[in-house]
């Protein structure tokens, strides 16, 4: 299985692809993994067919496949190429879709997407990956992530509950392309190490940046049993590939919540330089920090919530929904 971090659209502001809900209502998502990632079904117009999008917190914008675009006509002739930010590169082209209708669950909207090449996310699974569902639609609603459950809420703006599972936002002023983001500060247990994590949903494995690593003292110039050299690096969207490591973390922090131990990647990722963290300890925080927590984003990113799931751990497999 290919693992590769999500978060591709990081410093891309984009426009309002609806309106606000009209209603107050909570919708319910199948979800499923689908190659280390959190996925659900999006439906084209009046068409049954499932499209398999990857739910992404950390993803600015909503993306369609060019394939899948090309075989549902939603290329726009008309549309230009835009050159954005990767979490790894500086080349991910982007052109504007056609408007269409889309059914997500109960939630029906009108949208002009974007579209780009993901065939890359599929990885050795062999299943298609239609697109990813950014937050550009998740953050006009309080969403819940729950893995373990096997399903997304969105609910209605306002809806989430504040308890000592919750934080505020650890960038409270932060720039206009992060806006829909969700950081938060976790403490390392057994050290005095602290942290600014972005939650990224899309992400299969938690990144450590250069600063974290050399706070909590791992090494990585050979010298050091516990760091292993990724073979493969850490890729995006893009042809570029970045020096990654492997490292124990011995756990994770936030308010009521806490991680044991995991591997994680250690990995100078370009995105971090984009979301001002290249200085300060920082990381990725991805789904396999999640596969037994309900994680809840607030509307507009103002609230983290990070809860036990009182469902058993999910493995990777397909819903029904699919």
């Amino acid at each position: 299985m290919r693992i590769r971090t999500l978060l591709a659209l990081a410093c891309m502001t984009t426009p309002p692809l609806m309106a606000a809900p009209a209603a107050p209502q909570t919708h319910v998502l199948p979800m499923w993994m689908q190659g280390g990632h959190p996925a659900v079904a999006m439906q084209l117009g009046d068409s049954v067919e499932p499209l398999h999008f990857v739910i992404d917190s950390a993803a600015g914008a909503t993306i369609v496949d060019e394939a899948t675009a090309r075989r549902r006509g939603l290329e726009d002739a008309a549309s230009v190429e835009t050159r954005v930010e990767g979490a790894t590169d500086r080349s991910t082209v982007l052109r504007r879709t056609r408007n269409a209708s889309w059914h997500l669950g109960t939630f029906a909207f009108d949208a002009a997407m974007l579209q780009t090449d993901l065939s890359r996310l599929a990885g050795r699974t062999g299943r298609r990956i239609d697109g990813i569902l950014g937050n550009d639609v998740t953050s006009r609603f309080d969403t819940t992530y729950d893995i373990a459950a096997q399903q997304v809420l969105l609910q209605p703006a306002g809806s989430l509950v504040h308890d000592d599972a919750c934080l505020r936002n650890a960038l409270p002023v932060r720039d206009a392309s992060m806006q829909r983001f969700g950081f938060v500060q976790m403490q390392v247990p057994g050290t005095d190490v602290e942290v600014i994590a972005v939650v990224d949903t899309g992400a299969a494995q938690t990144v450590l940046n250069a600063a974290a690593a050399a706070a909590l003292g791992f090494r990585t110039d050979g010298s050091d049993a516990r760091v292993t050299v990724r073979a493969k690096g850490t890729q995006g969207l893009g042809e570029r590939v970045v020096e990654t490591w492997l490292a124990p973390l011995p756990g994770l922090r936030m308010g009521s919540w806490e991680h044991p131990t995991q591997e994680v990647r250690i990995s100078e990722l370009p995105v971090f330089a984009s979301l001002g963290l290249k200085e300060r300890p920082a990381l990725i925080l991805g789904a396999d920090a999640m596969t037994d927590t309900r994680v809840q984003i607030g509307s507009g990113a103002e609230w983290i919530c990070l809860r036990r799931s009182e469902k058993p751990q999910l493995q990777d497999t397909p819903a029904a929904a699919r």
